[in-house]
């Protein structure tokens, strides 16, 4: 097992999403925000080794994991209790606006069931 870097100080803390977004690859015109576009919540809360997301989404429901979080790469990796891999999203901080991006994302654009996958980006401000 990998162990990257603390969580930097001005990432600590809980965040809110103003925007969550993922567009399909190979149809980047197809793309869903699960905040403005569905009504959603999502908040990510960081502490220095550990990550709390938690998802709330209208015909959805609520989701919430947690597990590791570290720097590695100049990238934040977030390893989900109990998986072997991590999400490795880009990040961006400036004053209490935190944004992410990520290019090996996944959504379930039909609702099928099944996620596809999709470039990702959001915004979040600290609560």
């Amino acid at each position: 097992m990998r162990l990257g870097l603390p969580v930097p100080a001005a990432l600590l803390g809980s965040w809110s999403a103003t925007r969550w977004q993922y567009s399909k690859r190979d149809d980047p015109v197809r793309s869903v925000d699960v905040v403005c576009d569905l009504g959603g919540a999502v908040t990510l809360s960081l502490s220095a080794r550990t990550y709390v997301l938690t998802r709330d989404v209208a015909g959805r429901g609520t989701t919430s994991e947690g597990g590791a979080c570290d720097l590695l790469d100049d990238q934040l990796h977030l390893t989900p209790e109990g998986a072997d891999r991590s999400n490795a999203v880009w990040f961006q901080v400036a004053a209490n606006t935190l944004s992410l991006r990520a290019d090996a994302a996944a959504w379930d654009f039909d609702g099928d069931g099944d996620d596809e996958a999709a470039d990702f980006v959001a915004v979040l401000v600290r609560l």
